[in-house]
C-alpha cells in the first residue's frame, strides 16, 4: 500500500444515499481534495484542445494517439467511451495527459464489426464502459501488466460481454455489435433511473449496489470533478442494473452502509502494483480475495481508484485467461 493510498482511504467517510428500484448509490465524502488541476476529457473536447485520433492512416486496434494543445493537463477516465474513426473505443487506464504533449494510449474496441473511417477524430459520448464490463476489462489489463508489461485487455472477452449485454436486454444486436449502439436503445429507461441521482457537497466518490450485491466503487481526488463526473459514473452502474430491473425487483433495505466499510478496509490492505504511467503520474493495480481495482497516482495524491467485488472462480472467472490478442481482429470481427 503506497501512504498516498493510504492517506486517501483514511480520509474518506460514508455520504448520503439514494436509490431507485434495484439500484442504490451511496455518496463518499473527503474533508479535503488533492491540489492537482486538471482538465476532464469531455472538458477538453468541448474547448477545441484535445485531438483523439488512429495513431496512423491504418490504425492499429489497441491504440490511439491523443494530441493536448492546451496549457492544462488532462484527465482521461479509465472506461472512458471515443466514438468515431474507425471503430468505438474505450480507454484502458486511467492517464493524466501533460500539457502540449502527444501520447499513444491503450484501449479497447467495442464495435467489432467495422473498421472503416466515420470521421477523423474521435467525440466522447459523454459515457462510460459499464461498470461490469470494466471490472472484467480490469482483470485482463492486469494479467497482461504483468505477464508482458502491456496494457492490454482480452478484447475476445470483451466482445463476448457486449453480446451477451445486448442478449440480456432482450435487444437484438446492432449490425456492428456497438456497445453505444445499445446504450443508445436503452436511453430513455437510463434516464428515468439518472433523474434520481445527484452528487452531495464535498462527495468524491460512490459506492454502488445493483438489487442489493455491492458492485463498485469510484472515487476521484476532487469533489468538482466528482461532481463533473457524477452522471457519467452512475450511467455506468445504471446500465447494468437494466439487465435485471425488467424482473421487478427493487433495492429493499439499504445495504451500502453495513459493507462498505470492510470492502474498502480490504481495499486499503491489498497489495499494490504501482507502475510508470504511459503519461504522468503512477498506474496502481491492487488486487485482494474479494477486491480488485486500478487508479492513478500523481505527486503522491491519487487522482481516481476504481474498486470492484471479485467474482469467485467457481463463478467461471479467472483473471489469468489467456488473452485474445487485438492483432486477431481482422480475421475475428465478421465471426
Amino acid at each position: 500500500m503506497t501512504s498516498a493510498l493510504t492517506t486517501f482511504f483514511q480520509q474518506l467517510t460514508p455520504g448520503p444515499a439514494q436509490s431507485y428500484r434495484n439500484l442504490e448509490i451511496l455518496a463518499l465524502l473527503a474533508a479535503s481534495d488533492v491540489q492537482v488541476d486538471y482538465l476532464t476529457l469531455d472538458e477538453a473536447l468541448q474547448a477545441g484542445v484535445l485531438t483523439v485520433q488512429e495513431v496512423d492512416e491504418a490504425g492499429q486496434v489497441p491504440t490511439l494517439r491523443v494530441k493536448n494543445a492546451s496549457a492544462q493537463k488532462v484527465l482521461l477516465l479509465d472506461g472512458e467511451e471515443l466514438v468515431g474513426a474507425k471503430q468505438n473505443r474505450v480507454l484502458n487506464a486511467t492517464l493524466l495527459l501533460a500539457p502540449h504533449s502527444v501520447t499513444i494510449i491503450p484501449v479497447s474496441c467495442i464495435e467489432r464489426g467495422r473498421w472503416h473511417y466515420r470521421g477523423r477524430e474521435f467525440r466522447s459520448p459523454e459515457r462510460t464502459m459499464s461498470a461490469q464490463l470494466r471490472r472484467k476489462k480490469n482483470l485482463s489489463v492486469h494479467s497482461c501488466l504483468r505477464n508482458f508489461g502491456a496494457y492490454h485487455s482480452d478484447q475476445g472477452q470483451i466482445w463476448e460481454e457486449i453480446e451477451a449485454k445486448f442478449a440480456r436486454a432482450n435487444v437484438s444486436p446492432s449490425p456492428t455489435q456497438a456497445l453505444s449502439d445499445l446504450c443508445e436503445i436503452m436511453g430513455d429507461a437510463s434516464e428515468d433511473y439518472l433523474r434520481h441521482f445527484t452528487p452531495a457537497a464535498n462527495q468524491v466518490g460512490l459506492a454502488a449496489a445493483i438489487d442489493g450485491v455491492l458492485a463498485g466503487v469510484e472515487l476521484l481526488g476532487r469533489a468538482d470533478t466528482c461532481r463533473r463526473l457524477h452522471r457519467k459514473l452512475v450511467a455506468s452502474y445504471v446500465l447494468d442494473a437494466l439487465e435485471t430491473a425488467k424482473n421487478g425487483r427493487e433495492t429493499g433495505p439499504a445495504i451500502l452502509s453495513q459493507v462498505i466499510s470492510p470492502f474498502l478496509a480490504e481495499a486499503a490492505a491489498a497489495p499494490v502494483e504501482r507502475r510508470r504511467s504511459v503519461a504522468l503520474g503512477w498506474d496502481l493495480r491492487l488486487e485482494a480475495t474479494s477486491v480488485i481495482g486500478a487508479g492513478l497516482e500523481y505527486e503522491e495524491q491519487i487522482l481516481q481508484l476504481s474498486l470492484f467485488p471479485r467474482e469467485s472462480e467457481s463463478g467461471g472467472e479467472r483473471s489469468d485467461r489467456p488473452l485474445r490478442p487485438a492483432s486477431l481482429r481482422r480475421r475475428r470481427m465478421l465471426g
